[in-house]
């Protein structure tokens, strides 16, 4: 038997798995390398580059209009208020016309009291609205914890937006899970 010379094992520990290495490589990159080249190709025909710039300023144009309408929003003028605060009409006055709607709507009415946490008057969208009118004395806010079912506080809410009167809604929310019990928050 021959003897394997040093070089020889050289040869054979470095140069033979580079070789495979290489091989491999070549093998497994070539088709992924053909496969770039024709999405690229195909993608060259799909998109000219002319179209861009005709997207882009297309793009601007309707930026530029959208800024233009949120502009004529932000100056004109504010909306007329269409609640209709009787001068004569009292606090009770007013939560009385409040529970009334409540009891209409198929609402049974639970609790009603001033949140702890009360807003000083006039403050908030409701109060501020409610101001707006002259009301007098100064809206307050008002909390009714309410016995019903879903389409009934719906129905609560339509009844108050379609009434142009004193009393605005702010907040509604479920307050048992396993009953319908709900917090209602007006302004008055």
């Amino acid at each position: 038997m021959t003897e394997i010379r040093t070089k020889d094992r050289i040869f054979l520990a470095v140069v033979v798995p580079a070789a495979l290495i290489a091989a491999y490589w070549y093998c497994w990159r070539s088709p992924a390398n053909r496969q770039l080249a024709e999405l690229q190709s195909r993608e060259a025909q799909l998109v000219d580059a002319e179209d861009f710039p005709m997207e882009k300023r297309r793009a601007e144009l309707e930026l530029a209009e959208a800024k233009a309408e949120l502009e004529a929003e932000r100056n004109a003028p504010a909306p007329q208020v269409e609640v209709v605060a009787e001068a004569g009409a009292s606090e009770a006055e007013r939560e009385r016309q409040a529970l009334q709607i409540i009891r209409e709507s198929g609402l049974a009415v639970v609790a009603s009291e001033m949140p702890k946490v009360n807003a000083a008057p006039g403050s908030g969208k409701g109060g501020e609205l409610l101001k707006a009118t002259g009301l007098r004395p100064a809206p307050i806010r008002r909390s009714y914890t309410v016995d019903g079912r879903y389409p009934d506080v719906v129905k609560a809410l339509k009844a108050f937006s379609e009434r142009k009167m004193a009393v605005i809604p702010d907040c509604v929310q479920m307050r048992a899970a396993g009953r319908s019990r709900w917090t209602l928050e007006v302004w008055l």
